[in-house]
């Protein structure tokens, strides 16, 4: 693994004449996957770059506002820009992350949070190994990662004195980070040891609790930050729920007063940021509907929703998502698919078209690996449910590219059962599709048996088959 702090900081001397108080970024893709870059602020698009024939962009912002961006050609990463900056990158997408550097004016506080993001990565599976440890052990372990990362950090400003901001944003890159390990301990360890019960912890182990910044505007959108917020919410809603829920069973997060002690524990204590709180709801609410509750149960979220989450700006996007989850209950006809075969042709497929139970997974040509794993897996199901469809649909927009995928998959078989979707946001909506990993099973009569599985989770998948088999 290759760390641009600890080895050399390259020197870029870049030549960009821009007022001061606007910054330049800009770089070269290797092996490009689109011709476009996308620079975004707070979540929304700011501007976009075309690729020239060299494959380099470039963005001049005028008037910037200060603070954490993030760029995107179908993977992203975060950078932080100031006034004045000239800041480039380049990187291979073959490798997106490890092969990412920047140069010139700004380059120092970005290849850190590129070096965190990097370190974080090679140290998952330590961390998760030192969760077999006992606390004391785990937290002695977990402060020597952190105290290098804080020492790497220091060096960094001695060397090129941060912003405050810069300072902060590389501060909370270490902190949310080591914050979310210590959140997870109790749980990894009790999963790792196979024990029944959440040990007690040292009297000390919260502490770190006592930095969190619940409203910060500067991290609203940074994924470190606002994935922390999600794990320490669930915690503090399991604190609640000592006296209602019996913790040692697996179910006890998706009972209903577990959520609603999160969404009463996000509005007293994100009181100053209505960005973050109204994110962190709507996470709440997504999380309870995919859980497979029943259709008056997800009625009586909803209804406790509109109390503690007034005037949610995803609001909505929340409606939607509940009435599309209520439409795929057990039982129901599923939605109509209007699909697109491997000739062009169109194919509008409803709840009367079925004529043999069926199972639809989903896939992206992107994602490499995927289609691979997932195919595996429903070979193993059809040589334990060989009278059942299995029927692979795309999620991308290119039918040549598609066409030169499923070229690729050795079995004719599960070649022959591909199609595409004629409107991919219709699809993953009506659906409810959030990852790709999900199954919906569908009896011969084009009833739902199962519209929540996993591929990877088969028990739901599996008595669904069995029960519409008998």
């Amino acid at each position: 693994m290759k760390y641009f702090y600890v080895t050399i900081i390259i020197a870029l001397t870049y030549s960009c004449s821009h007022s001061p108080t606007s910054a330049y970024f800009g770089g070269e893709i290797v092996n490009p996957t689109t011709d476009h870059v996308y620079l975004y602020w707070n979540n929304t698009v700011v501007d976009s770059a075309q690729l020239n024939q060299n494959n380099r962009f470039s963005f001049h912002i005028e008037d910037l506002k200060e603070g954490l961006y993030h760029f995107d050609h179908n993977e992203y990463q975060y950078i932080v820009l100031e006034k004045g900056d000239s800041l480039m990158v380049r990187l291979n997408t073959l490798d997106f992350d490890e092969s990412l550097v920047f140069t010139g004016k700004g380059a120092i506080k970005n290849n850190f949070l590129m070096d965190m993001f990097l370190i974080y990565e090679d140290e998952e599976k330590a961390v998760n190994t030192y969760s077999e440890l006992d606390a004391g052990d785990f937290m002695a372990k977990i402060d020597s990662l952190r105290a290098m990362k804080q020492k790497l950090l220091e060096d960094i400003n001695q060397e090129e004195s941060l912003s405050p901001l810069s300072k902060h944003i590389a501060q909370s890159a270490i902190n949310y980070r080591y914050f979310t390990d210590m959140e997870e301990y109790p749980f990894i360890h009790r999963r790792r040891t196979g024990k029944q019960h959440i040990e007690e912890l040292p009297s000390q182990f919260y502490t770190f609790r006592e930095n969190i910044s619940y409203n910060d505007s500067l991290l609203t959108y940074y994924s470190p930050y606002f994935n922390y917020l999600i794990t320490h919410f669930n915690n503090l809603a399991l604190g609640f729920c000592e006296q209602d829920c019996d913790k040692r069973k697996p179910s006890y997060r998706r009972s209903t007063h577990y959520s609603l002690h999160k969404l009463e524990l996000i509005d007293s204590l994100v009181s100053k940021n209505k960005t973050i709180r109204d994110n962190l709801t709507r996470n709440a609410a997504f999380s309870y509907l995919l859980a497979r509750h029943s259709s008056k149960e997800n009625a009586e979220f909803m209804e406790a929703f509109s109390k503690f989450s007034k005037d949610n700006q995803h609001q909505e996007e929340i409606d939607s998502f509940y009435h599309n989850v209520q439409q795929m209950q057990q039982g129901l006809n599923i939605p109509t698919l209007h699909l697109i075969t491997n000739t062009g042709e169109k194919l509008t497929l409803t709840s009367d078209n079925y004529k043999k139970n069926t199972v639809f997974y989903f896939w992206n040509y992107h994602q490499r690996n995927h289609l691979s794993n997932i195919l595996t897996r429903i070979n193993r199901l059809k040589e334990k449910y060989p009278d059942v469809d299995y029927i692979g649909i795309n999620v991308n927009d290119d039918q040549e590219q598609w066409l030169q995928n499923i070229a690729s998959i050795k079995n004719q078989e599960d070649a022959r059962n591909q199609y595409r979707t004629e409107n991919v946001e219709e699809l993953l909506s009506n659906l409810v599709i959030k990852n790709l990993n999900k199954i919906v099973v569908v009896d011969q009569e084009g009833k739902i048996a199962e519209g929540f599985a996993n591929i990877y989770y088969t028990g739901h998948l599996e008595r669904s088959l069995k029960s519409i088999n008998n």
